[in-house]
């Protein structure tokens, strides 16, 4: 009888053994930090409404309506990936093009104005507030965020969403039609 339970503690030992060695290899092949964990992909909005442009554009953005490339960023008081983007948990927000605004989308001003106070990175792009998303999905049938707009003379030429600020490096165009290398905001 001590044989066996000699042999079934020895058995368990090896077990464990190999149980932390299998651990460590997959500790190994996890991202070092969060920013490596987070896709830098774009995925287009099918729903967007491309060619769609609009008469009125909230104070803070009135310049992307004039500019031959222009680039609106979205993000939601809301949503998660918006807070780590607008914190700066992905990187630096930079804007590939120097006609670039920030839209916060929110459920009361209140909330918009805490979400723009509590995230330097935003409040140092020009910036507006959209109470319930109303403005977005009215004009270029877009509710999802994050999402970037790429706009050429205030027309909706393309939207995508993201997850990280290292995919707005990746937009289609917008670098080399704007002539404009990417400039940290």
């Amino acid at each position: 009888m001590d044989l066996i339970l000699a042999l079934a503690v020895f058995v368990l030992a090896v077990a464990v053994i190999g149980l932390f060695a299998m651990m460590g290899e997959l500790g190994s092949r996890v991202p070092a930090s969060d920013t490596d964990a987070v896709p830098s992909r774009l995925d287009p909005i099918d729903q967007a409404r491309l060619g769609g442009e609009v008469d009125s554009w909230p104070t803070g953005l009135a310049h992307l309506r004039d500019a031959d490339h222009g680039l609106l960023v979205v993000l939601s008081t809301l949503c998660t990936s918006c807070g780590r983007i607008a914190s700066g948990a992905t990187g630096p927000l930079s804007m590939p093009t120097p006609a670039a605004a920030i839209l916060v989308s929110c459920p009361q001003e209140a909330a918009g104005a805490a979400f723009v106070d509590g995230n330097p990175m935003v409040r140092d792009h020009p910036h507006a507030l959209d109470i319930g998303g109303e403005w977005l999905i009215r004009n270029f049938n877009v509710d999802i965020s994050p999402s970037v707009l790429v706009f050429e003379r205030g027309r909706l030429r393309s939207a995508f969403t993201f997850g990280s600020v290292d995919a707005l490096k990746h937009l289609p165009g917008v670098h080399a039609e704007a002539g404009v290398e990417a400039n940290a905001g």
